[in-house]
């Protein structure tokens, strides 16, 4: 992921955010996925700030792998393929608790 699409990120997240107390909709809970820390900081402020608390956390392996099977039977040697892609690793989970701020 480049720092752009994180960016992106980070600003629809920002959006939302301005949405909810906009509209006064609030969800029972949300969950988003981050890139980094910093954006989750910045995220939980946010919906901090208009009355969600982080309810659940887990952090994964930022870069998953697969391999991808020869499809001529490596008459060449062992022909196969691994691709890996970064993941967001950082999966919140965030309940409503009071009225926003």
């Amino acid at each position: 992921m480049s720092w752009c699409s994180g960016r992106i990120q980070d600003w629809l997240n920002a959006r939302d955010a301005r949405r909810m107390l906009r509209r006064q909709s609030f969800p029972e809970s949300i969950e988003r996925s981050y890139w980094n820390q910093g954006e989750f900081i910045r995220d939980a402020a946010r919906l901090r700030a208009a009355g969600y608390e982080a309810a659940s956390e887990s952090e994964s392996d930022p870069v998953i792998s697969s391999t991808i099977p020869a499809g001529g039977g490596g008459v060449m040697g062992n022909l196969d393929r691994t691709v890996e892609r970064r993941v967001p690793s950082l999966h919140v989970i965030y309940r409503r608790t009071q009225t926003p701020d």
